[in-house]
């Protein structure tokens, strides 16, 4: 992935550079040949029948997130896994008569539970217990094909059987073992599972009638012993994935429970029908290009409604630079990344991560004053920050503590690509004039 990951930082340096003379002095042909060796980042769709498309056999969600991808603009992607892997571009054309080509390649397994039990297999031995064989290499899933980016969905059919006991744990063996596979700049998603229309598929549920009932018993509490079941097991996805994150790990949790209506977005109250896939694939393209872009993602309209809260918490640092000696102060750009909160129901949860730094640094009157996104330290941020970190993160040219400084303008300790891409966000909304 690091090699990936800098030919998409090289390729963000040009796209900054302004057109002409200029950006063909300042890239070398070291920075060409970075680019030239560019590979598309590879997306690896695992999990039960809802992956693979168990509906007109026409690859569910995925192709959906493929057009959405397309028509953002992100076209440098391979779809990989073992599973219709035979070509890299099907046809597709919409019931409103849209057509677009899609990589059609995936890892989901029609009727598949997260671990093998009785009467299922599971997706855990799939993926880490079988031989796969992609080019000139041999492994397990993860290994043969290497994936960036993982989007696991997985339960829906150990909800069905009433296997529940212990569900969350085998989901997390299952989570540890992918985490462990993937590098550190690589990204798993971890998915909800749509409501269940128990009306429509009770006959797909006789585990539950253990409990002493019955839908033609009691319908009603039927049913909530089984929505009971899928919102206990969601709840414990995100609270997995949000621990997970607080070991510092690569993975992000994405609601799809939130964007498949059950009366209207499933065929036969389980499996989505083509809006259900057509809502899931424009919702996993928002996540991707979300965490691809570090940006904010815009709630979906019709689903969730969102509230965001910014907090700014000011620090003041003061370091001497000579004895004879000037303060000044300058307030730093801010840079606020903000998660939106869902309001389902009457409930409201608001997460926010918000920053902002004002530093006192003490200096001679000649010196400007550190702005986030000034890497020149010339008191002006403009396309020459842009050169100046692109150097430093492509050819390794050095800068100085209070030039780094500058350059974390996502305010997280650590100088990367999410940096420069927002950068180049803030001269864009600047008009691509001096801040």
């Amino acid at each position: 992935m690091k090699r990936r990951l800098t030919a998409i930082i090289a390729g963000l340096c040009i796209a900054a550079l302004p057109v002409g003379k200029c950006a063909a002095n300042v890239l070398s042909s070291d920075t060409a040949d970075i680019v030239s060796a560019a590979e598309p980042v590879r997306i690896l769709a695992m999990g039960d029948s809802i992956t693979h498309g168990y509906i007109n056999g026409d690859n569910g969600y995925r192709k959906y997130l493929c057009y959405q991808l397309q028509q953002q603009g992100f076209t440098d992607f391979d779809m990989v896994g073992p599973n219709n892997n035979w070509t890299d571009s099907v046809s597709y054309t919409t019931a409103d008569g849209v057509t677009f080509e899609y990589d059609p390649a995936h890892a989901g397994y029609s009727g598949y539970a997260i671990q093998a039990y009785s009467g299922r297999q599971g997706l855990y031995e799939t993926v880490f217990d079988t031989t796969y064989t992609n080019g000139d290499v041999s492994g397990n899933m993860m290994e043969a094909y290497d994936p960036d980016i993982v989007l696991l969905q997985i339960g829906t059919n150990d909800l069905l059987d009433n296997h529940n006991d212990g569900i969350t744990d085998r989901l997390e063996t299952m989570v540890d073992k992918l985490l462990d596979s993937m590098d550190d700049q690589d990204m798993l998603f971890v998915a909800s599972v749509p409501d269940i229309d128990v009306s429509v598929r009770y006959d797909w549920l006789w585990a539950y009638q253990s409990s002493g009932i019955t839908y033609d018993s009691d319908p009603e509490g039927f049913t909530a012993l089984v929505q009971q079941s899928v919102d206990n097991y969601n709840a414990s996805v995100k609270e997995l994935v949000e621990k997970k994150q607080a070991d510092g790990k690569q993975i992000r949790f994405a609601d799809i429970n939130s964007v498949v209506d059950m009366k209207t977005g499933l065929e036969d109250g389980v499996h989505p029908n083509e809006t259900g896939y057509a809502c899931m694939g424009k919702y996993w393209s928002e996540q991707l290009l979300s965490y691809l872009n570090q940006t904010p993602i815009e709630p979906t309209p019709g689903s969730t409604t969102a509230t965001v809260t910014t907090t700014t918490t000011e620090t003041t640092t003061s370091v001497t630079a000579s004895s004879e000696t000037e303060t000044t102060t300058a307030e730093s750009t801010s840079i606020t990344e903000t998660e939106t909160s869902e309001t389902v129901s009457d409930t409201t949860e608001t997460t926010t991560i918000s920053s902002s730094e004002s530093s006192t640094e003490t200096a001679t009157s000649q010196q400007p004053q550190p702005i986030k996104g000034d890497v020149t330290l010339d008191g002006t941020v403009n396309v020459a920050d842009v050169v100046r970190l692109c150097r430093y993160l492509v050819h390794g040219e050095g800068i100085s503590k209070t030039a780094y400084e500058c350059a974390d303008v996502t305010e997280d300790g650590i100088v990367n690509g999410f940096d420069l891409t927002l950068l180049r966000q803030m001269l864009v909304a600047a008009g691509g004039q001096e801040q």
